[in-house]
Parts: C-alpha cells; sequence; structure tokens
C-alpha cells in the first residue's frame, strides 16, 4: 500500500532495468550499422535513434526527473496522495519515437511522401494529446484522451487503407513485412489509451505498477521493433525499393562526377525526374509497381 502517488525504488528499479536493455540494443545496432554498407543504413539509423532516445527517457525517469505533481481527478482507496507523479518526459519519447517507426514503416511501403508527412503528423497529435491530457487535473483530460482515439483510428486508415496498397504493389516482399511490422505498432498503439486510462486518467494503479506496464509496452513497440525492422529488411532490394540514400551528398557536382548536361529525354534530365514523369510514366508513390511480364 503507497502512501502517496510517487515512483518508490520499485517503480525505479524497473526504469534503470529498462534503460540498460535498450542501451545495450543499442550499443549491438550502432555497431551493426557501421559494419552495413552506406547505402543500405537508413533503416540502421531510425533504428539506432529509436533506442537512444528510449534509453534517455527511461534513465531521465529512472531518476525520478522529468515528472510533476497534478493533482488528481479520483482518489482511490491505497492511493491517498491528492496529487500523481506524471511524467511529461514519457510522453516527449512517444512524440519522437513514434514518429520515426511511422517514418521508417511508411518509407518501407512507398507511399507519397504527402502521405508519410500527413501520417506522421497524426503520430505526432496522438502523443501530444496524451501529454496534454496527462497534466489536466479536471475531468477536461478526457477530452484529449477521446481526441487521441479519433486520431489513432485515422492513422490505422493511413496505414492499412493507403500505406498497405502500395506496400503490396511494390513488391510481395515488401508487403508482407509492411503489414507485420505496421500491424504490429497499431496493436501496440491501441494498449496506450488503456494504459493513460489506469494510469495518469483514472489513477486507478500506482505509480510503480504504472513503470512495469509501460515498460513491457515500449520494449514491444519501441525496442523490439527497431531489432525485428532490421532483420526482416536486411535481405530487402534497396535499389528497387529506392531506400539506397547514398552518402556522397544529394546534389552532385557534374564536374566533380565527370558528367555531362545531358537534355531531357522522356521526363528525365542526368538522372532526375522532371515533372514528375519518368520513362514517360507519371510519379505516384515513392516507388514504382512492379512491372509484369
Amino acid at each position: 500500500r503507497f502512501s502517496s502517488n510517487n515512483i518508490t525504488t520499485h517503480g525505479s528499479n524497473v526504469d534503470w532495468a529498462i534503460c540498460a536493455l535498450h542501451c545495450i540494443i543499442f550499443v549491438g545496432v550502432l555497431a551493426w550499422t557501421y559494419i552495413t554498407a552506406s547505402t543500405r543504413r537508413i533503416f540502421h539509423y531510425i533504428a539506432t535513434a529509436i533506442l537512444l532516445i528510449t534509453t534517455i527517457y527511461y534513465f531521465v525517469m529512472a531518476s525520478d526527473l522529468g515528472a510533476t505533481a497534478v493533482p488528481v481527478e479520483f482518489r482511490r482507496y491505497g492511493l491517498l496522495g491528492r496529487t500523481r507523479q506524471i511524467f511529461y518526459t514519457r510522453w516527449i519519447g512517444y512524440f519522437l519515437n513514434f514518429s520515426l517507426i511511422w517514418f521508417a514503416l511508411l518509407l518501407l511501403s512507398g507511399v507519397g511522401w504527402g502521405s508519410i508527412i500527413y501520417t506522421v503528423g497524426l503520430v505526432m497529435l496522438w502523443a501530444l494529446m496524451f501529454l496534454l491530457g496527462a497534466l489536466v487535473a479536471s475531468s477536461y483530460k478526457w477530452g484529449f484522451w477521446i481526441i487521441a482515439v479519433v486520431l489513432y483510428f485515422l492513422i490505422c486508415w493511413q496505414v492499412m487503407g493507403v500505406a498497405r496498397r502500395f506496400a503490396s504493389r511494390v513488391s510481395t516482399e515488401a508487403g508482407r513485412i509492411f503489414l507485420m511490422l505496421a500491424g504490429w505498432e497499431l496493436l501496440m498503439m491501441l494498449l496506450y489509451p488503456i494504459a493513460w486510462a489506469c494510469c495518469e486518467g483514472g489513477n486507478k494503479i500506482t505509480n510503480d505498477t504504472e513503470q512495469a506496464f509501460y515498460a513491457v509496452l515500449d520494449t514491444l513497440s519501441q525496442g523490439a521493433f527497431a531489432v525485428a525492422l532490421l532483420f526482416l529488411t536486411r535481405a530487402l532490394d534497396f535499389d528497387a525499393h529506392r531506400l539506397s540514400f547514398h552518402e556522397d551528398g544529394r546534389i552532385h557536382n557534374d564536374r566533380i562526377h565527370g558528367e555531362k548536361h545531358r537534355p531531357v529525354q522522356n521526363g528525365v534530365q542526368n538522372g532526375v525526374v522532371q515533372d514528375g514523369v519518368q520513362n514517360g510514366v507519371p510519379a505516384g508513390g515513392n516507388v514504382p509497381p512492379a512491372t509484369t511480364t
């Protein structure tokens, strides 16, 4: 039984364990990144960023920092404090990490940049609504929760209704990987409103139990995702899926590369698509559908 709504040594120990776990995975993925060909590192870069962010915000929470006291709406038996310790650091981490997660998956799907920007924006708002709601003492906090749930269904439509179609058209392998990872992330994101309602919103469970609850979700949705993304895409044809981002810069000097200026042919000039046309075909998503013979 707890006399206040703050984490104790038990909750802090859980946070230290998750921090150490993600730090170890981060070091391993970082080493993997620099033994990988430079044109195949895009998902390694995103994975290392996700793992580093998770390590940092768990370090902050384990140190009992990055939190504030917010008056509770419901006072529960066994939770005698009038305020609850709210870790705003956690939701800042989600704001960053889930944006990176969906950016990686939407790159894999081959959907257009407009859809990528829109969907990532929805994900940012989703995390922001939970953060704002957690800092509100009155019942208005549930208004933010409802908005976040609505945003979740919009994200589901963008992912399964739009991006999935592009992924399946790019290649069978890309479609399979995308469906597997996107379905997993959507399932995990469905559990966060439940966790929020039990913790920051409804004040139903202690802060130590809250740390364990979120620790399981974070490990599955962020740490496990980062590793799964790298393993599942390790044999993917990055050139065919236009994921081979070169390390020699985005702008090439013709004199340095010994190239001569060539006239526009079939909408392409010096390998650059002109007016959205390549090989006489208007550009759709990021990756053209596979041709059939």
